[in-house]
């Protein structure tokens, strides 16, 4: 069994310095979704892999992520040491800096643990459709 008595003397990663490939969106504002069936994270105290479903959406303002990048980002996750409830937030933060869209929804619904399922989301800007 692992201990967490210790939990907040964890340390925490981030993917640093990352720089996402955009193109223009010319006016061009479709709500995007995408789905990454392969996120990974490691947990700062196990160190096991965390896995799950990844969902981002987005309207896009004046600059369209390319996929190939967004999947190069989110790949560069896997053996960083972060909690999985913290992970979808630093993400979506990442993401809205890079483009500043209208808004934007991270959400990873997490391969059960113990049987315990768990699903996290974070939001940035004013969700309209």
């Amino acid at each position: 069994m692992t201990d967490y008595s210790r939990a907040d003397e964890a340390i925490i990663q981030k993917v640093e310095g990352y720089t996402f490939d955009t193109i223009p969106s010319k006016g061009h504002r479709p709500v995007i979704q995408w789905e990454y069936p392969e996120f990974q994270s490691l947990c700062p105290v196990s160190e096991r892999h965390d896995q799950g479903i990844l969902v981002l959406r987005y309207k896009p303002v004046d600059h369209i992520l390319e996929s190939k990048s967004m999947r190069e980002y989110l790949s560069a996750w896997r053996n960083n040491l972060i909690w999985q409830e913290y992970v979808t937030d630093v993400i979506a933060g990442d993401v809205f800096e890079a483009i500043k869209p209208e808004w934007l929804s991270v959400e990873i619904e997490w391969t059960p643990r113990g049987g315990i399922y768990a699903t996290t989301r974070a939001i940035r800007g004013n969700i309209k459709e």
